[in-house]
């Protein structure tokens, strides 16, 4: 049986339980001491918001490149929000953020895409300038530093979501780095089913070598386990119905939902012993090198009808995945689903349209929206895994 290769790393289900040897992290943004920790990054940055001190009214700018649900809880505050430029490239357009920033704008949020940096320096005198708040989005920049700072230390506020990096069931974290703005969240601690349940699912998806005895057994138990929870879920979800309950125990700290009754919640302490345990250094130097891998073969063999939005790894990033644009359109939906066949998941990244955007003005995020793909790079990948996901993926480009 050939390797499956899952979307995101995951832990043995032992290093969920048990109690870690190293209680501290000491990896910003882990280690900082005002560092505050949530069920998702976007409740982090709803909190962030209101650290702030941002009103009904204001208004922020924000990128037109966007996921969609970090637009959420500037909504729900009340804010109104405006967008600006990203080229190709995943850069900001600074013309375009020189030009909207002049108006009547309380704050300024900047995504360091796939976990390559903004022009942060020009960025923040930008913001300095104008009397701006910046708040950097760092949810795909976890671990990764740029000219020799961590990521996240150059906004008034920076959030990161720990799930996209690591394998923990929920976490996300806010960093309020502006000295004038004093901030506590009294966190409680999120459903345990929910946990339990997004443990189940990470398991059951499971990067695993090549097949033996041991690893059928492993992943027929992966999958069982996710099998009873799912029947559980499905038990809590009718007797929501029944009971016209919230069903909190169902959330999921990857969904496009934004409910205001999880913002309270912190990291489970599943995600806790994950973090505590786990070697930053190791994570970040293996996913620059299978990054590293996927680069060096394409610029090798340039494949007909693809662009690369990165052609370098820089010194100090910490890669989501690897990325690459699909020249024609509707092409990675098909790649995607026929890797999906030969048992390896894959990225088509961002592809829903939040209808506060006014996309007719931005063409280069619609553009990625629609061609952007990426390959996996995770720590659970081993080099003849990134060879396999190579080898599938040349095959289906000649066909």
């Amino acid at each position: 049986m050939e390797p499956r290769i899952g979307g995101r790393p995951t832990a043995h289900i032992i290093e969920y339980l048990r109690k870690p040897q190293h209680p501290k992290q000491q990896h910003y943004p882990f280690s900082c001491q005002r560092s505050f920790f949530y069920f998702s990054s976007r409740y982090a940055l709803a909190d962030g918001i209101r650290a702030l001190g941002l009103r009904r009214g204001d208004t922020v700018l924000l990128p037109a490149y966007n996921c969609g649900i970090e637009i959420e809880p500037f909504h729900y505050f009340g804010l109104r929000t405006e967008f600006y430029q990203i080229d190709k490239e995943l850069k900001v357009s600074l013309p375009d953020l020189r030009e909207k920033i002049k108006g009547n704008i309380a704050a300024l949020l900047v995504t360091h895409y796939l976990g390559f940096p903004q022009d942060t320096e020009q960025i923040k005198a930008i913001c300095n300038d104008h009397g701006v708040f910046l708040i950097e989005d760092c949810a795909h920049a976890l671990l990764g530093s740029h000219n020799g700072a961590d990521l996240g230390t150059y906004g008034d506020i920076a959030v990161f979501s720990v799930l996209k990096t690591l394998p923990v069931p929920n976490g996300g974290v806010l960093v309020v780095n502006n000295n004038n703005f004093r901030w506590a969240h009294q966190q409680l601690e999120p459903s345990r089913f929910s946990s339990a349940f997004y443990v189940a699912d990470l398991l059951r998806q499971k990067t695993l070598p090549r097949g033996g005895l041991n690893v059928a057994l492993e992943s027929g138990a992966y999958g069982a386990f996710y099998q009873g929870m799912n029947i559980a879920k499905r038990f809590i979800a009718a007797a929501r119905k029944i009971s016209n309950s919230r069903g909190l125990s169902l959330a999921r700290p990857d969904s496009y939902d934004f409910r205001e009754d999880l913002i309270p919640w912190g990291t489970s302490k599943a995600s806790e012993r994950i973090i505590a345990g786990t070697d930053m250094s190791r994570v970040k130097k293996t996913r620059r090198d299978n990054f590293g891998k996927y680069l060096a073969w394409f610029l090798a063999e340039r494949p007909a009808g693809i662009t690369l939005p990165f052609t370098e790894l820089p010194e100090g990033v910490c890669p989501l995945f690897f990325p690459l644009i699909f020249e024609e359109e509707g092409k990675r939906e098909i790649v995607h689903a026929r890797m999906k066949e030969r048992g390896i998941t894959t990225y088509p990244w961002w592809d829903r349209f939040h209808p506060a955007v006014p996309w007719d003005e931005y063409p280069d995020a619609v553009y990625l929206k629609k061609h952007l793909f990426g390959l996996p790079v995770h720590q659970d990948l081993e080099p003849a895994m990134i060879e396999r996901v190579l080898t599938e993926f040349a095959d289906l480009m000649q066909h």
